[in-house]
């Protein structure tokens, strides 16, 4: 059986297949650089549906990711639509020493400017998440953290994405990705839910970040340490 819970229901306690050191912190309101929410904010008007939000996430959401990750076990970990590098430099504070962390951009924009920020120990890629697989040369990755748009997209193309995540994550893998509150009942966030109850053994969703524009809340989940 699947194993769910939901961020209305926030007094159900954190389950076993996650870390036990895991904590949900308090929100905040740190702001990036200007440089890069203006980057972030020219992809957006140029391309809504695949941007998904006009400024970067926030410091708070950015955290909220990175302690939903367990990077303890983690030897390869894959950043899907890192955009500006909101949660990139969270996660390179996290890693495990020795680890290889992957970045995966479609934009050309925040690929220039990611590069520009010279992120030692993060392998940068313009490419698409579809294409995955072929990044990774036929290893597999123990976490796989999404920046993506899943509430923009069709049914079809989450379809086509989660495939690739689960054929690309090692058993027992984790997969963190968040979500818009506002969006939570459109028929692409509801299919999207549907679908990660259907692929992963351990699905679960945080407290909602209000200290987000717009307020946010991350799914975690995990592979069956059995699956094939």
């Amino acid at each position: 059986m699947h194993q769910t819970s939901d961020l209305l229901n926030q007094s159900t306690p954190a389950r076993a297949c996650l870390p036990p050191s895991s904590r949900w912190p308090l929100a905040g309101f740190p702001v990036g650089k200007p440089s890069a929410a203006l980057s972030f904010f020219r992809s957006f008007i140029q391309d809504p549906v695949s941007v998904g939000a006009f400024c970067p996430s926030s410091a708070a959401l950015s955290r909220r990711i990175v302690d939903s990750c367990d990077f303890s076990s983690s030897s390869t970990v894959v950043e899907l639509g890192p955009g500006t590098g909101a949660f990139t430099t969270s996660i390179l504070e996290r890693l495990s020493t020795g680890s290889r962390f992957i970045a995966v951009e479609i934009d050309p924009r925040s690929i220039s400017l990611l590069r520009r920020r010279r992120l030692t120990g993060c392998e940068i890629i313009h490419g698409s998440a579809e294409d995955l697989p072929r990044f990774l040369n036929g290893n597999h990755a123990d976490c796989i953290i999404s920046g993506l748009a899943w509430g923009n997209m069709s049914p079809q193309t989450q379809n086509r994405l989660m495939d690739v995540i689960q054929c690309s994550l090692a058993p027992g893998g984790q997969f963190v990705a968040f979500a818009y509150l506002h969006a939570r009942w459109l028929p692409s966030s509801r299919h999207f839910r549907r679908r990660l109850a259907r692929s992963f053994n351990c699905v679960e969703s945080s407290p909602v970040v209000w200290r987000n524009l717009p307020p946010a809340y991350v799914y975690r989940c995990r592979l069956s340490h059995t699956a094939a």
